[in-house]
């Protein structure tokens, strides 16, 4: 298949199983009815659903917690952030109850747009928002997240695994930290939500272990469909978007069967894969590593990462060719049928062209603007990495010239 050739993008959508489409798609056909309907046919639509709703929910938890389907991963970040306007709608302005001030919203400076647009959005509806920066290494602290806790402060969000650097944020003693700060000043616990598009399927990701309220995930990120992605919560909250009540009332509208069954498939596909697929995943970042190292000039960032470091997924790999736009050099590669990217897919079409994950760890505008983000999965092969060695050298060699 063409995508196969050099496809070294998986960060941002990732081939389709076709098994897990057949199967989707054969629910599709066989369950037409609409789950939410009273009939037989739509009790067997609803018995499929849930299916696979067990199914996903498996691969995240032991059992406790719920899940509800979404359009997508970002349509899930949304949902905890959008709750807290429900929250307010009944005092009409965003107050916190016991002070009277803005309720406040603890993020990162370095989240994917879906959680740092919709952040800003929020900002502007009245609500407080701390962006917190992470260290060099792309990792925020549990004690920048302590310190910037406050009595107002109603959610915490920070990602699992960054989109673009492949950091992994140290949730589970975030959480702890959280819950340790909120106790003793005993003020109301705030929810603590994470992005964990990226982690889910790639490396060991348990929600209710780490200490999660809530988790969104998605399912173009591992061989699923796209158009579909869940929020998993361990206690309802009442969401700001109503309707029909579908999805225990967290998001209205048909479910999009299909969709869901094939998601079902792909993640009991990658929970079945995982130590395979991220042994496979190392061994390629180290042959990444070996050959970038040969290129003079070729950066890895966050500087100072080294091979099979367990604080990056070995999934996500970004490289600078300093004195050259990362923008041109991946133009020049696709050129050559070696797909990589500048950063996130759903940032790329933006106005105005920033390295904001890269500002936001201090890496100088000149070096964050030479990067390309390099992506492997499952299907990535041991010449395709040196497919893109090969060319990229040539390539820096001669632009630079």
């Amino acid at each position: 298949m063409l995508f196969h050739a050099c496809y070294l993008d998986w960060a941002a959508t990732s081939p389709p199983d076709g098994d897990c489409l057949s199967e989707g798609l054969r629910a599709a056909l066989e369950f037409y009815a609409n789950p939410s309907s009273l009939h037989r046919q739509g009790a067997e639509a609803r018995s499929c659903l849930e299916g696979a709703r067990a199914r996903i929910a498996t691969t995240l938890s032991s059992g406790k917690g719920q899940l509800a389907f979404t359009g997508s991963g970002s349509e899930a970040d949304s949902i905890p952030l959008l709750a807290l306007l429900r929250q307010v709608s009944k005092r009409g302005k965003p107050g916190s109850l016991s002070t009277g001030e803005p309720l406040h919203i603890v993020t990162t400076a370095i989240e994917h747009a879906a959680i740092h647009a919709q952040a800003a959005v929020m900002e502007a509806a009245g609500f407080s928002v701390s962006y917190l920066r992470p260290g060099p290494d792309g990792r925020v602290s549990p004690e920048a997240v302590t310190e910037a806790l406050r009595p107002e402060t109603a959610l915490v969000s920070v990602m699992a695994v960054n989109n673009e650097t492949g950091a992994i944020q140290p949730l589970a003693e975030i959480a702890t930290a959280v819950r340790k700060a909120s106790e003793r000043v005993g003020k109301r616990m705030p929810v603590i939500h994470s992005d964990a598009v990226q982690a889910f399927g790639k490396i060991d990701f348990r929600p209710e272990e780490i200490g999660l309220d809530c988790a969104s995930v998605s399912a173009h990120k591992i061989r699923g469909p796209r158009g579909v992605g869940a929020l998993w919560y361990a206690k309802a909250f009442d969401s700001f978007v109503v309707g029909g009540g579908q999805e225990q009332g967290m998001r209205p509208g048909t479910e999009n069967l299909q969709g869901i069954v094939a998601f079902a498939c792909a993640a009991e596909k990658a929970f079945d894969l995982l130590a395979d697929l991220q042994s496979h995943a190392r061994v390629l970042e180290s042959r990444l590593f070996e050959g970038l190292a040969a290129i003079r000039g070729a950066t890895v960032l966050p500087l100072g990462r080294r091979p099979c470091d367990p604080n990056y997924s070995p999934f996500i790999l970004s490289v600078a060719f300093p004195g050259i736009s990362g923008e041109v050099i991946q133009r020049v590669l696709s050129d050559k049928g070696i797909a990589v990217s500048t950063g996130s897919a759903c940032s790329s079409r933006a106005r105005t062209k920033t390295r904001r994950i890269l500002d936001a760890m201090g890496i100088p505008e000149d070096l964050a603007m030479s990067t390309i983000r390099v992506s492997t999965g499952g299907l990535s092969t041991d010449s395709e990495i040196d497919r893109f060695l090969e060319n990229a050298e040539i390539l820096y060699r001669t632009l630079r010239t």
